[in-house]
């Protein structure tokens, strides 16, 4: 008789606990905030193709460049570079580029 009442006890504990395992979370690496996400970083080169010198806004940092000068950007894909002096071409403040996927290893250039 103790048998039977232990394996009944056995046998409702299990029971009671195998729906909450059943919809647990994975428990693999998944980031629970976007913050803790891998993001990946973009390499490619920006160039000024005017005739004068330009400053751009790179991620955080400001960027003069000579004409005809090129640096190197390494920045998060949807990050933005802004041209931070006004020139014929370009208002201070407007959007020279958004980055994405498509730009890895490639030149912008801007006039």
């Amino acid at each position: 008789m103790k048998r039977l009442n232990s394996l009944t006890f056995t046998v409702v504990a299990i029971s009671l606990l195998a729906p909450s395992a059943v919809f647990a979370a994975p428990a693999g690496n998944t980031p629970t905030n976007e913050m803790f996400a891998k993001t990946k970083t973009i390499h490619f080169k920006l160039l000024n193709d005017s005739s004068s010198a330009m400053e751009f806004k790179v991620g955080d940092n400001i960027v003069k460049l000579d004409a005809g000068k090129a640096v190197a950007v390494n920045l998060p894909v949807g990050a933005r570079i802004l041209c931070s002096s006004a020139t014929p071409l370009h208002q201070s403040g407007s959007v020279i580029a958004e980055v994405t996927d498509s730009l890895n290893g490639a030149i912008v250039h801007v006039k």
